[in-house]
């Protein structure tokens, strides 16, 4: 039998096992796998303007999370429907507003989030949802100039050379405080991360500092490929985290189908070729950081 059949027909048993269960326990309505099947529609929530993972193109959702989302919906057997919305103000919001309570002034919630930090303070605070299904792994990096910088910098060679970064971001904040400010008059201040990207192709800046995505990605969008240093930052807040998914707690059955279909997903390549076509180097999350597929 050919995969794609094989995985079809996992998908169908995990339906029919969720709704089995669900007659012995009571709970018909909290069978969402079975449901998402039948309506045909996987419903995704992502983040506006947040690329290079989702941002709004003209009325239509863009994005590597858009493509995942889509990917996943195809091996489900149903089409995606991307609703892109604005974070709140903390995380919790989001979950509140995207995953099992929805928005105040209508509008729903999804059947999955995206892009949803994966930790285990985070899921204990949130146990109306379910957060799992790891799929990549966010890095602090500094794109860089390796003919003044060297091709393993430390932070110190910006005392003589210039940084750009974006204003107000933890790079930033790291950037400030190194060494008791002894960067300051270095670095370069950025509104815009697009400003950014610019002054480093046209060499007014020997680095540029941010999160490695977003920076391979706006490189990547005015013909750069730059080479990517990530140098020991000793006292910054936080230099990686690992980006999963987000459902409602009653949903589970669905997780596990999603995880089905990340897992054919690496396996295949396509995860990987969807990071590529955004000029972003795909890092698979580690898998002894304590993170699991599902959290709560």
């Amino acid at each position: 039998m050919p995969a794609n059949s094989t995985f079809r027909s996992a998908i169908r048993l995990a339906c029919a096992l969720g709704l089995a269960i669900g007659m012995l326990t009571g709970g018909a309505a909290a069978r969402p796998l079975d449901e998402v099947v039948g309506s045909g529609i996987l419903r995704v929530i992502a983040y506006l303007d947040n690329a290079p993972f989702s941002w709004d193109d003209n009325g239509t959702p863009r994005g590597i999370d858009v493509d995942i989302a889509g990917a996943v919906a195809g091996e489900l057997g149903v089409k995606p429907e991307v609703v892109l919305r604005m974070p709140g103000e903390k995380g919790d919001d989001d979950l509140r507003v995207n995953v099992w309570k929805g928005p105040l002034t209508g509008g729903g919630v999804g059947d999955l989030m995206m892009h949803v930090p994966i930790d285990r303070e985070f899921a204990a605070r949130n146990p109306e949802a379910v957060l799992g299904n790891p799929y990549f792994q966010e890095r602090i990096a500094l794109a860089i100039d390796s003919d003044r910088t060297g091709s393993d910098p430390s932070f110190d060679i910006f005392k003589k050379i210039k940084i750009g970064v974006q204003l107000g971001t933890v790079s930033d904040y790291f950037l400030m405080r190194y060494d008791d400010g002894a960067l300051i008059d270095n670095i370069v201040h950025h509104v815009r991360a697009e400003d950014g990207a610019k002054e480093f192709k046209s060499k007014d800046i020997a680095a540029l500092m941010g999160q490695r995505a977003r920076i391979e990605a706006l490189l990547h969008d005015i013909g750069v490929k730059p080479r990517i240093a990530e140098p020991k930052m000793d006292g910054i807040v936080r230099d990686q985290w690992v980006v999963g998914m987000a459902w409602k707690e009653n949903s589970r059955d669905l997780g596990y189908a999603v995880q089905a279909a990340l897992d054919k997903l690496k396996a295949n390549g396509k995860l990987a070729e969807i990071f590529r076509s955004y000029g972003v180097t795909y890092i698979e999350p580690p898998i002894d950081d304590g993170v699991s597929n599902q959290q709560n």
